[in-house]
């Protein structure tokens, strides 16, 4: 009877594991910082059209993960894209998010951490209630998602807040 109520027990501990917590910015330190000047990309596809605002966005030298720029742009009313370069040999880094499909997208990241948090609106319900908070990686050189969750929101609410 004890070993069948040992076993229950141990089972009722597997069966409620606590959720992973989400990844903090001083898990993810910078290794490596560019030294001199941001070597600007090839000018062509989509970043081609944009040429002075990433030339003003690299200017200042890398803002994320040691020696990259992320360059933010507006497209409307709680709308923006971005452009991610790595400063060291100007290649565009593929940005997933941005546009009307991530409504309300906020980004939070900085030099010393190779850390990103996207934060949006999910509208896919209709409903305009539930956000999402994504975390990227970017130390191997592309953007990786670490992890993800969603929340609930109160409606004429944006998130984040």
């Amino acid at each position: 009877m004890m070993r069948l109520v040992s076993a229950l027990l141990a089972a009722i501990c597997l069966a409620v594991s606590p959720a992973a917590a989400e990844p903090k910015f001083g898990d993810y330190p910078t290794k490596m910082y560019l030294k001199g000047k941001s070597v600007l990309p090839k000018f062509a596809g989509s970043v081609a059209q944009f040429k002075t605002r990433v030339r003003n966005g690299m200017k200042s030298g890398p803002n994320f993960g040691g020696h990259f720029s992320l360059i933010e742009i507006g497209c409307g009313t709680s709308c923006i894209f971005a452009f991610l370069i790595d400063g060291r040999d100007g290649r565009v880094v593929d940005f997933p998010l941005g546009g009307e499909d991530n409504y309300q997208l906020q980004l939070h990241y900085g030099i010393d951490s190779t850390l990103l948090q996207a934060e949006w609106m999910d509208t896919s319900n209709d409903k305009y209630d539930t956000c999402v908070r994504r975390f990227y990686d970017v130390g191997s050189g592309i953007l990786t998602m670490a992890f993800e969750t969603s929340y609930k929101i109160e409606p004429h609410t944006f998130c984040g807040q």
